[in-house]
């Protein structure tokens, strides 16, 4: 029997927290979630988080969605596709949505 498709998502601010454009980065996603999972929906957002200190972040973001199963091995190519992003850019964590609802901040 086939794993039951889900969505999961990944959310990528629109400027990096140093003001440069992330859309090379989220044109990078999109290609890569539809060449591994055969495609992709995206749609901006506002994002809102407090860091350590109490202090409020509203960001620009863009929510990239694709369908996916609950395989550890789609759990893992979209926590690297978060690695990917921390490297390229100067994010502190990356959201992620998994198939099935779980969610993990990647740092």
């Amino acid at each position: 029997m086939l794993d039951a498709l889900t969505s999961a998502s990944i959310i990528i601010p629109m400027k990096d927290n140093d003001g440069s454009d992330n859309s090379p980065i989220i044109e990078r996603t999109i290609q890569t979630l539809c060449e591994t999972h055969g495609g992709a929906t995206a749609w901006e957002a506002k994002g809102f988080w407090v860091n350590d200190h109490g202090r409020l972040f509203k960001d620009d973001v863009m929510v990239i969605q694709s369908a996916m199963t609950k395989q550890e091995g789609h759990r893992e190519a979209l926590r690297e596709l978060a690695r990917g992003i921390l490297a390229d850019t100067d994010q502190e964590a990356v959201f992620v949505s998994h198939a099935g609802g779980d969610v993990e901040i990647i740092e």
